[in-house]
């Protein structure tokens, strides 16, 4: 009897012996960083203002086109639904758009080589328009500066408005002695970027 008794705590101690081994511990400490960050990039609605043709170098490209008697009178616009994409992590954020020069240059037709870009176009970026120059500001949007109006990828649209022409205008931009059926063309680079609020 004392044997079975022995031999009963023999194998209770070894399990209890084999149980501690067993419950042996690592512990690892997690850290998580957050890194307020801001970025700008071509949206969802890339290729709409141009009837989705890209041209090589390009992120997007939007045509205006002036048609007929109402184009002309009043101006021609073209709205690109979400053109952009912001994130700003840890504050409110500004966009801000630079032109390439402050004229549009002619790329075909008999007309001025350059245009003043202000008498041209206007630019609005979710809603929000400025005057057109060579650097424009369409900020704040986002209430504050801390973390509380950060976006992750927020889609902004983009309205391009060319503002109606008169005689002269149509004149110096078309040429006085220019082809009635060559097309007048213009170009001019916006390089969109974003800040903080």
């Amino acid at each position: 009897m004392k044997k079975i008794i022995f031999f009963a705590a023999a194998i209770i101690g070894s399990v209890t012996a084999a149980n501690a081994q067993s419950q042996s511990q690592a512990k690892v400490k997690v850290n998580v960083e957050l890194k307020p960050f801001q970025s700008i990039e071509i949206g969802s609605g890339k290729g709409t203002g141009n009837d989705g043709a890209v041209t090589d170098g390009y992120d997007d490209e939007v045509t205006l086109k002036y048609q007929n008697i109402n184009d002309y009178t009043n101006g021609v616009e073209k709205s690109v639904l979400k053109q952009l994409k912001v994130s700003s992590v840890g504050s409110g954020y500004r966009v801000k758009a630079t032109l390439s020069s402050p004229n549009f240059t002619k790329t075909a037709g008999a007309g001025a080589t350059v245009y003043d870009a202000k008498k041209l176009l206007e630019i609005q970026v979710g809603g929000k328009s400025v005057s057109t120059d060579i650097n424009m500001d369409f900020g704040p949007i986002g209430e504050n500066s801390n973390a509380g109006s950060s976006v992750l990828n927020n889609e902004l649209d983009v309205k391009y408005i060319g503002k109606p022409l008169n005689e002269t205008a149509v004149t110096e931009l078309l040429g006085k002695n220019g082809d009635r059926n060559t097309i007048a063309k213009y170009t001019i680079d916006v390089v969109y970027t974003i800040a903080a609020n």
